[in-house]
């Protein structure tokens, strides 16, 4: 079930990305595709930063619960 839930979020993160990509105004994938489109490529690192420390961080919230729900295995 835990599995599901890593793939899952981990999809949908890149899904939302994405999505914003293509039409949002506001959000990671909009700020990370409007730094790349002038070319500034600090500020298109420091997107993709924030982007990998959000992925980051909801893997090892999953862990964290594999670890304690699971404590069996």
């Amino acid at each position: 079930m835990l599995a599901c839930a890593r793939i899952t979020i981990s999809t949908g993160l890149v899904l939302l990305v994405a999505a914003e990509m293509i039409g949002a105004q506001y959000g990671i994938g909009a700020y990370i595709l409007a730094a790349g489109n002038i070319m500034d490529s600090e500020k298109l690192l420091a997107g993709v930063l924030v982007l990998s420390l959000l992925g980051t961080c909801a893997g090892a919230v999953i862990a964290a619960l594999e670890r304690t729900l699971l404590s069996w295995r």
